[in-house]
């Protein structure tokens, strides 16, 4: 095991899931002394039944539900955030919840700055210090989460602002909310999870303990991925696959963000495609050229969560690393006919591709070697891995 000179490791969040679980927000809300929380969620998760459920279960609950806001767009913005904000003081609201993915998280962070400031200006809060204690958090996450919804950042109108104050103080999940959505998504949602977790745990300066997260991410989405993609039926499946994803936003929160969730947001921005599809879609190309050419940060232990314990122990501790770097292509190829095999696959042209490479390096400061982004997508192009060497 791993273990630096010095290293810190920070979550308050929650996690309760299972059977049941939406019965236990009037007692938590309680707990945080809130009676009265505003609700955000989008139009997808109202259509589709998750928000009736939702306030179903807070029946004969004594808990008076302030406002639902179910119009989130795709993205967060400072003008909804205006509306938010009118809506959650005209309400009279004391704690918010979000239902959804990562832009009724994001837009719950950024009204949670906002009222619990008295402010209407977020650009005040880009350091965090400043701001004032805030008020009760809940996120529920549905089949839209992808992992970031978790994690101590919110994006803004494209910004960033990140803080452990960000942190949802609960995360609940429960089977009912977890309605199917479709392969693409769900297996771009395991692929964002499983990039935030192992890259977590493949740098230098990684500890036990946000290891420790990280594998029981890694099994959790890795072990269920098969499930929730399989049927919509498979609830208990989901849950567990939920539960990954979920715990893939602390892991990342609390390691630098590694080249391939980096590679992923910025294709996002400059294609469109989903971030987890890109992430995912140059994850095994990253860790092969680190195992191969930086000579550093994919662990053996690595294979543990990947593989199980039984194949763990059959295979020699010297070969584990590289193991898990096959495991992983051999992921992407049992997903062929769920998503593309490669980048080219996508219909990106190769000049998009030198952009990606150069946002996602300027985007990681010194940490990736130089030309090790372009590198990296060249090979994920093609579909290449790196066993014949770097391309030319």
């Amino acid at each position: 095991m791993h273990i630096p000179d010095y290293f810190e490791f920070y979550n308050k969040t929650k996690i309760s899931s299972g059977s049941a679980a939406l019965e236990n927000i009037p007692f938590e809300l309680e707990s945080m002394n809130a009676v009265k929380p505003l609700v955000i969620t989008d139009k997808k998760s109202a259509k589709n039944g998750v928000v009736k459920a939702f306030v179903k279960s807070f029946y004969n609950s004594g808990v008076t539900i302030g406002a639902i806001y179910d119009e989130v767009p795709g993205y967060a913005s400072s003008v909804l955030l205006q509306n938010l904000s009118k809506l959650f003081r005209d309400r009279g609201c004391d704690s918010i919840i979000a239902i959804g993915g990562d832009a009724a998280a994001s837009a719950a962070k950024g009204l949670n700055i906002l009222v619990s400031n008295k402010s209407d200006n977020l650009l005040m809060f880009e350091d965090m210090t400043k701001s004032a204690r805030l008020k009760p958090f809940i996120f529920i996450p549905t089949s839209e989460a992808r992992g970031t919804e978790t994690s101590n950042e919110a994006v803004i109108d494209s910004h960033i602002y990140r803080s452990d104050d960000l942190f949802p103080d609960l995360v609940l999940i429960d089977r009912r909310m977890l309605k199917w959505t479709g392969k693409k998504n769900t297996a771009a949602s395991a692929m964002l999870a499983l990039a935030q977790s192992i890259e977590a745990c493949t740098f230098t300066g990684s500890n036990p303990v946000n290891d420790s997260f990280a594998y029981a991410s890694i099994a959790l989405v890795y072990e269920n991925m098969a499930g929730a993609l399989k049927c919509h039926c498979n609830k208990k499946e989901k849950a567990g696959f939920m539960n990954g994803v979920a715990v893939s936003g602390i892991v990342y929160s609390n390691a630098p963000e590694g080249l391939a969730r980096a590679i992923g947001f910025e294709m996002e921005k400059l294609t469109g495609y989903p971030a987890g599809l890109c992430a995912g879609l140059v994850l095994p190309y990253t860790l092969d050229y680190k195992f191969r050419f930086e000579k550093s940060g994919v662990r053996g232990e690595l294979l543990l969560p990947l593989a199980g314990i039984d194949n763990y122990c059959e295979v020699h501790e010297s070969e584990r690393a590289e193991k898990s770097v096959e495991l992983l292509y051999l992921m992407l190829d049992n997903l062929e006919g769920v998503i593309p095999g490669r980048i080219k696959d996508l219909n990106i042209p190769m000049y998009m591709i030198k952009k990606i490479a150069e946002a996602a390096e300027a985007r990681g400061g010194s940490k990736y070697g130089k030309g090790a982004a372009l590198q990296i997508l060249e090979h994920a192009y093609e579909g290449v891995p790196f066993k014949g060497g770097k391309s030319k």
